[in-house]
């Protein structure tokens, strides 16, 4: 019988691998990094080293060159030879710049450079004494200063002072060279015993994953039969979820239109009442008329009064049975309107929406004049949706702008747009009265308001956009201040699929 983990210990087994392979990586990059740092600096120490020796030559044979040229001028008195001369001190100096940068913080060297500064600068200015006693006229004075052997001690000791330092670097280039092959070994042995440890860690992983490959396929099959049977149960509770959903717009749609029937009776037997309210109160003053007249008795002014305190009250009556009949009328149109709505088929299209935005700006371009309200649009990005819905959503929300403005200040709407990947993002700003946070979610519900009740409407304006935003696969969004102005934000995929409703 094979011999297999169970799934638990399987799965910590492969933890405690993964996390010992992952502080191995990182050991083995932190000595990496450590190792090919120390191998860069002391690549670096040697470069410098071999500079310091290969500049100390250089300054050395300029001297000399310089030396040379100083001679041949003294024995030919031909000034052609003091070309050599005249750009051997700058070289010189700048080597010497050089050799002192590399110096460092070294006390040796800095000690080698200065004695060299000093017979430099002691032999050049040597040579120039007698150049210019033999340019003056004064040759023999000049060959006796050569003579001498001043020139001659300067540049014993300076050969003497650069040769003990290029021996010196000599020494130091090969500790460095030491140094750097054994960083060079060391890293060498960490890379090879990284690479054998994350072979071995490799190789018992890829083991333990034979070795429960068996398992994996069972669970996938199992988990592929699980899914097939939950996407048949997600299809049929979609299907009974449409079903009910569209039954529910039924059933406002009947009960709305069969509303109306008894609304219509109450509507036209009120409009019976105010018709004959004249000729009720008509025979009621002719009556009263004939009842005093046979009592030959004058009518009393009180009663006048009553009769038209009487009339009164029944105007009043019948106007609040008219307003609350124009009130439920009202209600119940919205609901058709709703229904029918949640019935209407969307056909996606591609929408310009700066031309959509422009034509109902164009609309209300009246309205806002009377208001002195101004309205802004930036550039729209188009999107792939039903173009009707997207009209009304923006009607609605250009509308609720327009209406709830504020008198102490002029009205200005800003309508802009934006695209990420997958969606298009619209805003609708103004600067009106505002919503209280409170009321953000309440301003979505059916026929529900918020604030002060000084505007017409029936409170399914907002309502009716948040499901048609939802209806097209997109969310509705309210930012608010009370008193300073709100923004209603729509979020629509870019591209909408009726089938999925969802961005493609």
């Amino acid at each position: 019988m094979p011999w297999t983990l169970p799934r638990w210990r399987f799965l910590n087994l492969q933890a405690l691998l993964l996390g010992i392979g992952f502080c191995v990586l990182v050991g083995i990059s932190a000595a990496t990094v450590y190792l090919v740092e120390r191998a860069a600096s002391d690549s670096k120490q040697l470069a410098d080293t071999l500079s310091v020796e290969d500049k100390l030559s250089d300054i050395l044979l300029t001297v000399r060159r310089a030396e040379s040229s100083q001679r041949g001028y003294l024995l030919t008195n031909d000034p052609t030879y003091l070309d050599d001369f005249r750009e051997a001190e700058p070289e010189t100096l700048d080597t010497l710049a050089e050799v002192r940068e590399l110096a460092g913080t070294s006390a040796t060297r800095k000690s080698t450079v200065d004695r060299v500064d000093e017979l430099v600068t002691g032999k050049f200015r040597e040579m120039k004494r007698i150049i210019e006693l033999n340019e003056s006229g004064r040759r023999a004075e000049a060959l006796a200063q050569v003579r001498q052997g001043d020139g001659r001690r300067i540049m014993v000791d300076l050969r003497d002072v650069i040769e003990k330092a290029i021996d010196a670097e000599n020494d130091l280039a090969d500790v460095r060279t030491q140094a750097s092959l054994d960083t060079s070994n060391r890293l060498l042995f960490v890379s090879l015993f990284g690479a054998a440890l994350i072979v071995a860690i490799g190789g018992l992983s890829v083991m333990l994953v034979q070795r429960n490959y068996r398992r994996a396929e069972a669970a996938r099959s199992e988990l592929a039969a699980t899914n097939s049977n939950l996407e048949r149960i997600v299809a049929y509770r979609t299907e009974d979820l449409t079903e009910a959903n569209e039954e529910i717009q039924r059933f406002a749609y009947i009960v709305s239109h069969d509303l109306r029937s008894p609304l219509v009776n109450i509507m036209g037997f009120t409009s019976e009442l105010e018709a004959l309210r004249q000729d009720i109160f008509n025979e009621i003053g002719q009556l009263r008329g004939q009842i005093l007249e046979l009592n030959g008795a004058a009518q009393p002014a009180e009663a006048e009064g009553a009769v038209d305190q009487l009339g009164a009250d029944f105007d009043e009556a019948i106007g609040f049975i008219k307003t609350s009949i124009g009130n439920m009328d009202r209600l119940i149109n919205a609901v058709l309107k709703l229904s029918r709505e949640g019935r209407r088929q969307f056909h996606p299209e591609s929408v310009d929406m700066d031309k959509l935005i422009a034509s109902l700006v164009e609309t209300v371009t009246h309205r806002a004049a009377e208001l002195e309200a101004t309205l802004r649009v930036g550039d729209l990005p188009s999107v792939e949706t039903d173009p009707l819905a997207a009209q009304q959503i923006f009607s609605n929300l250009i509308d609720n702008a327009l209406k709830y403005g504020r008198n102490d200040e002029k009205l200005q709407i800003e309508i802009r747009g934006h695209l990420t990947a997958t969606h298009a993002i619209y805003e609708v700003q103004d600067n009106g009265r505002g919503i209280d946070r409170a009321d953000f979610q309440r301003v979505f519900e059916l026929f529900r308001r918020a604030g002060k009740q000084d505007r017409p409407g029936e409170g399914i304006g907002l309502a009716h956009v948040r499901a048609l935003v939802r209806r097209l696969g997109g969310t509705m969004g309210l930012t608010s201040e009370l008193g300073k102005g709100s923004t209603f934000t729509v979020t629509l995929p870019r591209r909408w699929s009726v089938d999925k409703r969802s961005a493609a």
